[in-house]
């Protein structure tokens, strides 16, 4: 059986459309039109005369929704930063295929875009110093992220070193203007060590708090 021959399409004209994100139009003999961004266009090294296969076309297709789920990611990161897993799940929401995906962020790896240990780190930081999370809370909201669990802990071990969970555990007492000493009842110091365990503190470290406050 003879291979069948690949259908080869002329093109017979080349337009540029757009000033912001420019584009180029291919116009093909049989009056059939293919669009591309400007950059994808120059990397294929395409010019009126050119003739091209559906398989040529199919990979520059490719090229055009890689590059598509490149600049997307891109966006996403410059808004925030972002683990690996959940910028994979960000453009799987967007429709980009598994195979595009992988490739966008290892991408992203080679450029220093997407960094699992720097994005824990920040995430780690910002929870302590806003929300004044402690460690149970934290491992709970990193969990989503599908981070390695032994970095997940040098850096949780770090950044109690640097902000001891004893000190956040009072600045939370602080804020509900607790002082020290003061009388409570039973309800009040259970009430309040539900709202420290709420924000991921530990028992021995809210007893030894309570005991050093006398409350």
């Amino acid at each position: 059986m003879k291979e069948r021959k690949k259908l080869q399409r002329k093109i017979v004209a080349i337009k540029r459309k757009g000033q912001k994100n420019p584009k180029r139009l291919i116009i093909f003999s049989d009056k059939s039109v293919f669009e591309i961004s400007e950059d994808v266009f120059v990397s294929a090294n395409l010019d009126i005369g050119s003739e091209v296969d559906e398989h040529f076309l199919e990979e520059l297709e490719e090229k055009e929704i890689g590059r598509k789920a490149f600049y997307s990611a891109l966006t996403l990161l410059n808004y925030r930063m972002r683990s690996t897993a959940e910028l994979r799940k960000r453009l799987f929401e967007k429709e980009y295929n598994h195979d595009t995906i992988d490739r966008v962020i290892e991408k992203l790896k080679e450029r220093k875009f997407l960094n699992d240990e720097s994005f824990a780190r920040a995430f780690i930081n910002d929870k302590i110093n806003t929300r004044f999370l402690g460690p149970i809370a934290l491992r709970r909201e990193l969990f989503p992220h599908k981070l390695n669990n032994e970095l997940v802990e040098k850096l949780l071990l770090n950044a109690y070193e640097e902000t001891p969970e004893e000190e956040l555990v009072e600045r939370l007492i602080e804020k509900r203007k607790i002082k020290k000493g003061q009388k409570m009842t039973q309800k009040e110091r259970n009430r309040l060590i539900s709202y420290l365990q709420r924000r991921g503190h530990q028992w021995n470290v809210i007893r030894t708090v309570f005991d050093k406050w006398s409350i």
